[in-house]
């Protein structure tokens, strides 16, 4: 492995929050340091929600930008008001509308030479057990398009000289691709643990159904079914992954974001023949195979880009685990997406925090807490609302009863525990341990605050809250006596 350059760095966050009081919507940004105590506001600006390319009226979005003006005010007010060490973390408040797919890293990492974080909502981190980095890629794009093998090459390649220890990777691609990454690996041999999935293997999972089209497709029927989620599932026979990358084009569908896929990996099709993937079959794919990160990579050519951007910032501010974006023009060997896997993969502090224009991630604070040097701040103290745009958690007698157990429950220590050395993890293990960290997620976002919320409210948070400590309880008696 190359050696890392380990930083450590101070909080600035970046609060965003769409104001829609007025005329039209406006974005509220402001700049905020020291963050963990008074937090004090070093500049404000609201920004016309149109100057983002984001005009009422015009869906779906396809041109977004960061203002010039905003880029400049908060690079000169890094530079003026903090120290040099200090990164961005960006908060985008909900309901943001479609500020997530804005590419802020593409415009404030270079301009700024600092990392750009996204904080999710406040969610319990991802157990994720076993000795060996174990990756699925899923790539379905044009019919013979030549980069593929060669990215596909360079990744796997990138992700075994940043990833400290064993790294073992599960290809599956439509058939032309297959058959030159097969070619292209048999050239240039690496050390067994790649394997490569017979597309034709899908068609053994054949699942009959009508496929309405994206957004540029044409009215014909789709030729196929949707093979990819059960064909993944299959192909890793039981065992869980640690990370699910998946490439492919973006399109929407009305004002929805999707992903175009081919319906049948082992036969080409057209754009105008793609099948469409919709944000939760991908999230329920992630968890399904046990994933604690998932990163989606937008393609050259994309012809929706900005729909994979919003697809995954939907995704990632809700999810427990790390999720990355990841735009191949400008990382096209998939160098700074390795180091991304490295940084979650590795001890805390050992790599540095991915800083590159291509790469955005959303990140727990529990997996960055080694590479800062200014605690994070704790939005459920009081003050801290301005950080999670909701009441804290201690403004709740029923959500302070709750949510404490309830996050720990979702860790899952005794099956981190249990894994930690093992090279695999079974699929249903890692299945289980997600679907519950995604129900205490939930029970985190809707607890009840007395004065806002009804009692039953408060009662069926209880009761939500019981459910997942029996559940956590069942699956750890299962896997103990498997």
């Amino acid at each position: 492995m190359s050696e890392a350059r380990t930083e450590r760095w101070r909080l600035a966050v970046l609060r965003v929050r769409l104001d829609l009081a007025g005329s039209s919507p406006v974005a509220a940004v402001e700049l905020v340091g020291d963050p963990a105590n008074d937090a004090r506001t070093y500049w404000r600006a609201e920004f016309d929600y149109d100057r983002f390319g984001l005009a009422e009226g015009s869906e779906p979005p396809t041109a977004l930008e960061v203002p010039r003006d905003l880029v400049e005010a908060v690079r000169d007010r890094l530079i003026a008001d903090f120290p040099a060490d200090t990164a961005l973390w960006l908060r985008l408040i909900p309901p943001y509308g479609n500020l997530g797919g804005v590419p802020w890293e593409r415009a404030l990492v270079p301009a700024t030479g600092r990392p750009l974080v996204r904080v999710p909502d406040r969610l319990p981190p991802g157990s994720d057990p076993g000795r060996v980095w174990t990756v699925a890629v899923a790539v379905s794009v044009a019919p013979n398009a030549a980069w593929v093998a060669g990215y596909l090459s360079s990744f796997i390649s990138a992700l075994r000289t940043s990833v400290t220890g064993e790294v073992d990777v599960h290809v599956f691609t439509d058939r032309g691709a297959e058959q030159a990454l097969r070619a292209l690996l048999h050239e240039s041999p690496n050390e067994p643990r790649v394997h490569l999935h017979d597309p034709g293997d899908a068609a053994l999972l054949d699942r009959s159904g009508p496929r309405r089209r994206p957004v540029g497709a044409d009215s014909r029927p789709a030729p196929g079914p949707l093979l990819w989620g059960d064909w993944i599932t299959a192909g890793l026979d039981g065992r869980a992954v640690r990370a699910l990358h998946i490439v492919a084009d973006g399109a929407f569908e009305g004002s929805r974001p999707v992903l175009s896929v081919n319906p049948d990996p082992a036969q080409p099709s057209g754009r105008s023949e793609r099948a469409y993937v919709t944000a939760d079959r991908v999230r329920r794919l992630a968890d399904r195979v046990g994933a604690s990160v998932l990163s989606f990579g937008s393609p050259p050519e994309n012809p929706y880009d900005t729909a994979t951007r919003i697809m995954t910032d939907h995704i990632g501010l809700r999810r427990a685990g790390p999720t990355f974006y990841s735009a191949l023009p400008l990382d096209p060997a998939g160098y700074t997406l390795a180091q991304a896997h490295a940084f979650i993969a590795g001890a805390p502090g050992a790599v540095p925090i991915p800083r590159d224009p291509s790469l955005f991630a959303y990140l727990q604070p529990e997996f960055v807490r080694g590479a800062l040097l200014d605690p994070w701040p704790d939005p459920d103290r009081p003050g801290q609302s301005w950080l999670s745009g909701r009441a804290p958690i201690g403004d709740s007698a029923t959500s302070g009863e709750i949510l404490p157990s309830a996050l720990g429950v979702a860790g899952g220590e005794e099956i981190t525990a249990r894994y930690a050395t093992a090279e695999s993890v079974p699929m249903w293990v890692a299945a289980s341990t997600r679907y519950i960290e995604n129900q205490v997620a939930s029970l985190v976002r809707t607890a009840g605050v007395p004065g806002e919320t009804p009692a039953a409210k408060q009662a069926y948070d209880r009761g939500v809250g019981q459910a997942i400590a029996e559940l956590r309880a069942l699956v750890d008696r299962r896997m103990r006596e498997s």
